[in-house]
């Protein structure tokens, strides 16, 4: 084995890393054990031993991160990491049945203490991984080293949480958002659960004690007049009161005296993707301390990163089921639930249905390949006018085939400039598909030729100005008909309306 070092991102780590880099990455792994004690020391010790790829080590609080690399005839980075976890796991499992066995001889008037020496010595532990190599271009080693490290906590937040009891009470077991509709632009405060609170000038000695009597607490909230100022977590409150002068230097001054006044506090209409991101961007020791989530400024709960981290992967999972594999826009299931949404807000909104014309001549002419082509462009085009002249938060969506939404929070006049700019745009492109052909004539699906230059958009806009009860139903039904009026009109048009059947115009560039 190598000399280990014990610096996380020194400049002499960093060179480390780069001089290994060029034999094909370097793997990170990081060993969160959660009972400290000599038994599981003495397993990583051994298992440190018999690794001749490690060649830098580090250990912050209770997490250890090993750096392993590979020489040029080695296996994969892959594989390497998966035996030197193999081999710790078992390292950490061995000590433990030890351990439990040393416990279990106990004599029987020590029998109670034992059982809490064999509950310390438990090495509970969670592992999680990651690989680095020098493929970014323009980013520097420390961004890559960062970037992999946090790839390794997040592969181990990943793992903690499938090992923890989805029933356990307390901070972060999900109930309150299990069945609750997946959306990107929801806030944080639907994660929000209780959390113990105390005051600034509480003695140090009431949250201990408030902590030995619920294991199930991991932490909690200084507060003054209602408004969070601090955060105190479990684990790290031992470990200072665990200090050779620990307990007669803290356990009788107020907890505002170790309490953390720079913790993570945010309002809850905050999306929930926006504070995974505050959250994983916090210094390593501060990754796992909860959020702390207020409304109007008064503290409404807190949120784990367990909880923040499954909703992410539940969202991502759930976009990338529905999602269009031909567009990558959303599906289905998520357009209904956007429309949902923008309904029960009660804010006016747009609906914006397109779809092409002659669509299916298209492909008939010119095949399978260019129509889906086409509707990539047709997607793009969406896409690129909304981000340009549409509001913030607009959302597109594809229903299939050559159909697709915009919802838009646009008014009348923007949502008419809107529609006149994506007619615009793909007018301006779609000759590039008909492969230097001079398209005069299309044939409609009965059969019948019809004098028009090739494939056209149309454009069946339903305005809801918020006022009415109006339900995804009626919307649909609405866009129906104006859809209707709008293939009666030749080349790419747009017509808009209300809900109710009442007509506010239409246009058309040709």
């Amino acid at each position: 084995m190598e000399d280990i070092g014990y610096g996380l991102l020194d400049r002499n780590m960093i060179q480390q890393v780069t001089e290994r880099w060029r034999h094909g990455g370097i793997g990170i792994v990081v060993l969160q054990l959660r009972h400290v004690n000599a038994a599981a020391l003495d397993a990583v010790q051994l298992w440190m031993s018999q690794q001749s790829r490690l060649f830098w080590r580090y250990r912050m609080e209770n997490e250890y991160f090993f750096f392993l690399c590979r020489i040029k005839s080695d296996r994969q980075m892959g594989l390497i990491l998966k035996s030197a976890v193999s081999s710790l796991t078992n390292s950490l499992l061995n000590s433990a049945r030890s351990s439990a066995s040393l416990a279990s001889t106990a004599t029987e008037a020590g029998a109670e203490a034992s059982a809490g020496a064999k509950e310390k010595l438990k090495p509970s532990f969670t592992i999680g991984t990651a690989s680095a190599s020098p493929s970014g271009i323009g980013r520097s080693a420390e961004a890559m080293i960062y970037h992999a490290i946090r790839e390794a906590m997040l592969s181990m937040l990943h793992a903690r949480m499938k090992e923890e009891d989805a029933e356990q009470p307390g901070i972060g077991n999900g109930e309150a958002w299990e069945n609750a509709q997946w959306n990107s632009s929801i806030g944080i405060g639907v994660l929000a659960k209780a959390i113990p609170t105390f005051g600034i000038h509480a003695p140090v000695s009431n949250v201990a004690k408030l902590f030995e009597s619920n294991t199930h607490v991991q932490g909690a909230v200084i507060v003054h007049q209602g408004r969070p100022v601090g955060l105190v977590m479990k684990e790290k409150m031992h470990q200072m009161l665990a200090g050779q002068f620990g307990l007669p230097l803290y356990w009788n001054r107020s907890v505002e005296k170790i309490m953390d006044d720079d913790s993570l506090v945010v309002d809850a209409n905050i999306p929930v993707e926006q504070v995974a991101q505050l959250a994983m961007a916090r210094d390593i020791s501060r990754l796992y301390d909860v959020v702390t989530i207020t409304r109007d400024g008064k503290l409404l709960g807190a949120a784990s990163i367990r909880s923040i981290l499954e909703w992410i992967t539940n969202l991502r999972t759930e976009e990338a089921r529905t999602a269009n594999p031909l567009t990558g826009l959303p599906g289905n299931a998520a357009i209904q639930r956007e429309m949902k949404q923008r309904i029960e807000s009660g804010e006016p909104f747009a609906v914006i249905y397109a779809d092409l014309d002659y669509f299916k001549w298209y492909n008939d002419c010119f095949g399978f390949s260019q129509g889906d082509a086409l509707i990539r462009y047709t997607a793009t085009v969406l896409q690129d006018v909304t981000g340009m002249l549409g509001a913030s938060g607009d959302f597109i969506g594809h229903i299939g085939g050559d159909d697709y939404i915009v919802l838009t929070s646009c008014s009348v006049e923007e949502t008419d400039k809107l529609c006149r700019s994506m007619i615009w745009r793909f007018n301006g492109g779609i000759k590039s598909y008909y492969n230097g052909m001079d398209v005069a004539n299309v044939v409609d699906r009965s059969g019948n030729r019809i004098e028009q230059n090739g494939v056209s958009i149309s454009l069946s806009v339903v305005y809801c100005d918020g006022s009415k009860d109006i339900t995804t139903e009626l919307i649909s039904q609405a866009a129906a008909r104006l859809k209707k009026q709008a293939k009666l009109l030749n080349g790419s048009v747009y017509v808009m309306g209300e809900v109710v059947e009442k007509h506010l115009g239409e246009g058309r560039i040709t």
